[in-house]
């Protein structure tokens, strides 16, 4: 049945990015309350998450989104209270609520109402409460209960957990503002202040109501009444970080008029007031924000989330600017080649030179800040994983515990699209196959609790991703044994495997050595093609791993797909660019330290043998007559293997901007893209494993 909201196409996607960060939050911070009920920051966290998206849905007329976001708040208002306890059945239904939340979001999309019924989980929700004395956790905000007022020296739960300090007075103020009843978006703004105010006190009276906000008319003029320990500096500080609005007053005292912070009038009722009052006249800015910060994240005087001084764009336009300094950089690398032949021409232009260099650096500065906007934590992508884990984990019968490092480590947003499916594999494939049973862990000795780390860091340009576990490792033996069986290799080559080149068996397509089919996974079932996955964007995969200890999968990606550094190479006449983040090393060799065995070419490289590929020959380059008396070989690396690439001559690094080869020219084996050097020549960029593929390694 189709369904109409009011919101409109602009507002569209600002709902739904707000909307998945809130339910974001809600399932972590529901995992971890599982284990940490005792948090009253994670309780209040929970709690505000639900309340926005009730409100939010409430705005645009979601009925039914509100209706289960009321009935998960009071719930959890419970809690917040201690009146009702945090289970494991609790986690359970509010998890649940929150898979419900997510289906009636597309709702938004498709206008079209989904099949779902919400009335038992509703009913669910609402026999938690049962046994429980109710109390309305919003009360008309216009009518004040004298019931409800409490003794200056003593607080309601709900005020110690909102920041107030027991042993302050309390203080109350008078909070008015003024916002543009043309906005598209009026009630948000005060919806924002009602919240803002929420987070500083206990809020006495309230114009409009929440109920008339929820509604989503037009709102023109707001005031509130709140008791509060908190200064009127801390409370001028919340509400002035707060847009969109035209003029607000604290006690008929100015602090923001036509959008911007009036500094003059502080209150100077205390000591410590003054000096702050002092301190913000000095200079014209607001707090600190490293003031305002704790280390879990940056927050308002009063721990709510503060927004970032950012704004959404859609995705095609940092496409399309990518593109252009893609451009750029390659007239900035042209301008580069004819200063090398400026100078070589002694030429004396020195405003030549400063002009080529100067665009240079500015050329290098774009590039460097359009990156950084392409960039997202990694936490976008492990942030599924602590509930997928826990619902894995609990379906199998195992118990898991799910550590994330490095959460805040960025990387290019097109990168961290390609490697999700590989990472939520592997995932799988350590709570399937990789941690054992409790009671199997039990009898070796081991935390009945099985561990399993994801971790993210920087390294040399690269990302390094790591998925880990100590679970019972991966036998070598039985991987050659299930190739055998299946014809993937013969039992000679089975027998001359290493240890190492056993365990890369896994990766090969249809080798599993799983005892039984699961819905989850077997440990080698879809690993070629998170060995593919991985490969398509120039990264590599590699495993460690020792029986009975556990395995971890690491794999190295570069920061971007956009612009590779690159090392240019020489074959014959023609340039080839090759992935610095799959190089290790280059080595100078002379024809006599090139042998051949089997009839290919290997050299001695630190008393171990490394096989060699002629570019040349690989991609059948004409001869050259010219006698050479060094030849180069680009080491490269794919997991534990490693082979040279020889070539005529080093050139040197470069930035390149990545060009797809296009349907015409179709898939070439050894080269995956090609770039646009400076001088208007292509330079094909090397695939370093499809390269290994041909020299059967």
């Amino acid at each position: 049945m189709e369904i109409t909201f009011d919101i409109s196409e602009d507002e569209l996607p600002v709902f739904l990015a707000e909307a998945d960060e809130h339910l974001q939050v809600l399932d972590d911070s529901l995992i971890r309350l599982e284990r940490e009920s005792s948090d009253s920051e994670l309780v209040q966290t929970v709690f505000r998450s639900a309340h926005t998206i009730k409100g939010m849905s409430g705005m645009i007329g979601h009925k039914r989104m509100t209706a289960l976001t009321h009935a998960l708040e009071t719930v959890l208002d419970g809690v917040r209270k201690n009146s009702i306890q945090v289970t494991k059945p609790l986690i359970n239904i509010c998890l649940e609520a929150v898979d419900h939340m997510r289906l009636l979001r597309e709702e938004v999309i498709s206008s079209q109402t989904c099949d779902l019924d919400i009335d038992d989980i509703i009913l669910s929700l609402k026999d938690f409460n049962e046994g429980v004395k109710k109390e309305s956790l919003y009360v008309d905000p216009n009518i004040v209960h004298a019931e409800n007022k409490n003794p200056p020296d003593q607080k309601t739960e709900s005020e110690k957990i909102e920041g107030g300090n027991s042993d302050q007075q309390s203080s109350t103020f008078q909070i008015h503002a003024k916002i543009d009843e043309n906005s598209i978006a009026s009630a948000a703004r005060a919806f924002q202040l009602m919240m803002a105010l929420q987070d500083a006190g206990d809020i006495q009276s309230m114009t409009p109501s929440q109920a008339q906000i929820e509604t989503a008319g037009a709102v023109g003029d707001f005031s509130a009444v709140i008791v509060t320990t908190h200064s009127f500096e801390k409370i001028r500080a919340a509400l002035t970080m707060l847009s969109g609005i035209d003029e607000i007053s604290i006690d008929d005292k100015i602090i923001l008029s036509n959008g911007s912070t009036v500094l003059e009038h502080v209150q100077k009722t205390e000591p410590e007031q003054t000096q702050q009052a002092a301190a913000v006249e000095q200079s014209p800015v607001l707090p600190s924000k490293g003031n305002l910060m704790n280390e879990k994240r940056a927050a308002t005087p009063f721990g709510r989330r503060s927004a970032d001084m950012t704004i959404r764009t859609n995705v095609e336009r940092l496409d399309n600017l990518m593109n252009l300094v893609g451009e750029l950089i390659t007239d900035r690398n042209h301008l580069k080649q004819i200063h090398s032949r400026l100078a070589r021409a002694n030429s004396n232009d020195d405003q030549i030179f400063e002009t080529i260099t100067h665009l240079g650096r500015i050329t290098d500065q774009l590039q460097e800040e359009v990156m950084h906007i392409r960039m997202l934590p990694v936490s976008s992508a492990f942030g599924k994983f602590p509930r997928m884990v826990r619902d894995m984990a609990e379906k199998i019968g195992k118990n898991i515990d799910l550590i994330i490092r490095g959460e805040e480590t960025e990387m290019d947003r097109s990168m961290i699209e390609e490697i999700n499916d590989p990472l939520i594999h592997l995932v799988r494939n350590s709570v399937d196959h990789g941690i054992e049973l409790p009671e199997v862990r039990r009898l070796a000795g081991k935390p009945e609790r099985g561990t399993l780390t994801l971790t993210a860091r920087h390294e040399q340009g690269r990302v390094i991703l790591t998925v880990e576990d100590d679970g019972g490792g991966i036998d070598g033996e039985r991987l050659r044994k299930s190739a055998v069986q299946k014809g993937l290799i013969t039992e000679e080559e089975a027998a001359n495997l290493t240890e190492e080149q056993s365990i890369d068996l896994m990766f090969m397509a249809g080798l599993s050595t799983a005892q039984k089919v699961t819905d989850l996974s077997g440990r080698g079932v879809g690993l070629d093609i998170v060995n593919t996955n991985i490969q398509r964007v120039n990264g590599s995969i590699q495993v460690e791993t020792k029986l009975g200890k556990g395995s971890q999968f690491q794999i190295v990606l570069p920061l971007t797909l956009a612009v590779v550094p690159a090392l240019m190479v020489s074959v014959r006449q023609a340039t080839f660019a090759i992935p610095l983040v799959m190089i290790t090393e280059t080595l100078r060799l002379q024809p006599d330290d090139i042998k051949n065995v089997y009839r290919k070419p290997v050299t001695r490289l630190r008393g171990k043998v490394l096989s060699l590929i002629r570019l040349s020959e690989i991609f059948k380059s004409p001869e050259s007559t010219e006698q050479q008396k060094y030849l180069f070989a680009v080491v490269v690396q794919s997991g534990k293997q490693r082979i040279g690439l020889i070539v005529d001559k080093l050139l040197g690094e470069e930035d390149v901007v990545v060009k797809p080869l296009g349907a015409f020219i179709g898939d070439i084996s050894g080269i995956s893209s090609a770039a646009i050097l400076g001088d208007g020549q292509v330079a094909l960029i090397v695939d370093v494993f499809g390269l290994f593929k041909l020299a059967g390694i």
